[in-house]
């Protein structure tokens, strides 16, 4: 099998990443966790096993964000880069740290039933008025 690298990064350069895609789900997420956290009135993700995600640059500091999982940020120019479950089920990476924002798209909107009423996306994408299926325990 085949695997294809991306790399990302915060907005200073100091936490570096390298992600591999495969069998990722990527979707929009509408939640207030995730507009707050990044400052956005939405944010892409992609969620992808540990094993096929590494810091290989920097040291991200983290903040327990929920009981369940931490969102981490570079120390130094504070860019939310990725977050994770304390289950260890998956990372999650905000697609506008890639370094190609268009190595991964978008396949769904969760939490679609709090998105912003002024924000309108026209895509034929699925809308889940909560989590999408793919993020439910």
């Amino acid at each position: 099998m085949t695997h294809r690298r991306t790399a990302g990064g915060c907005l200073c350069g100091h936490v570096r990443y390298e992600l591999d895609p495969t069998n990722g789900v990527a979707d929009y997420c509408h939640c207030r966790a995730c507009r707050k956290a990044t400052g956005g009135a939405t944010v892409a993700w992609i969620q992808v096993p540990p094993a096929q995600f590494t810091v290989t640059a920097g040291r991200p500091s983290a903040y327990a964000s929920s009981a369940g999982s931490q969102r981490w940020f570079c120390p130094r120019c504070g860019a939310h880069t990725h977050m994770s479950d304390r289950a260890g089920r998956s990372i999650g990476v905000t697609l506008g740290t890639l370094d190609d924002v268009d190595a991964v798209t978008p396949r769904g909107h969760g939490f679609d039933a709090v998105r912003p009423a002024w924000l309108c996306l026209a895509d034929d994408l699925p809308r889940y008025p909560g989590p999408p299926p793919h993020d439910e325990p």
